[in-house]
């Protein structure tokens, strides 16, 4: 029976990502999800996970190694994305995020590699995203409401209340700044922003 294949994690979509823009060695990668810096701040790799996620991305085809002869040193072992790998790399970039945690991590994520595209082609993921954490805000807010107050579980459902609306208020921030963006202030996504 072969080995059951897995979506790939937040760190393999990265190195997805980095894949398709170019074809690189894993060094490179690595330099890329450094900490304190760039995709490091969201997603932090040393090269030997790096090397260890491209293995693995090998072994399930979305990567595929290129060595590249160079004239007196060994082959350079390059790492590029196969179609497979192409593809699941763009049906996650644009497929809204239906988890909470998701939303704060991937999608940071996807907005780094969706940074190059015109800001009117983000709107309409950004949207789907602010939709799903006000529907989570309103749930777990409602479910606050009727809690003991001086519970554990009012104290829990609390906190996920405070996260879910500080991630609300960060992306309604962060789709003001991309809509100021737009070269046409009549925009029908200028007019959405104000409902919002």
């Amino acid at each position: 029976m072969p080995p059951k294949r897995s979506e790939p994690s937040t760190a393999e979509y990265a190195i997805l990502g980095l894949l398709c823009q170019q074809p690189t060695h894993g060094y490179q990668i690595a330099q890329e999800l450094a900490p304190n810096r760039g995709l490091g701040l969201i997603c932090p790799l040393g090269l030997s996970n790096v090397y260890f996620l491209l293995r693995n991305m090998e072994r399930r085809s979305l990567v595929k190694v290129d060595q590249r002869q160079q004239d007196t040193y060994p082959p350079k072992i390059v790492f590029k994305t196969t179609a497979a790998g192409r593809r699941a790399f763009q049906a996650w970039i644009w497929q809204p995020l239906s988890r909470l945690r998701q939303v704060r991590v991937d999608f940071p994520l996807k907005l780094y590699f969706l940074r190059e595209q015109d800001p009117e082609t983000i709107l309409r993921l950004l949207d789907e995203q602010i939709e799903f954490c006000k529907q989570y805000l309103a749930k777990w807010t409602a479910l606050v409401d009727s809690a003991a107050a001086d519970s554990f579980d009012c104290l829990a459902m609390q906190s996920k209340v405070a996260t879910a609306q500080g991630t609300l208020d960060w992306l309604i921030e962060y789709r003001s700044r991309l809509v100021h963006q737009l070269p046409d202030s009549s925009s029908p996504c200028r007019a959405f922003s104000a409902k919002i």
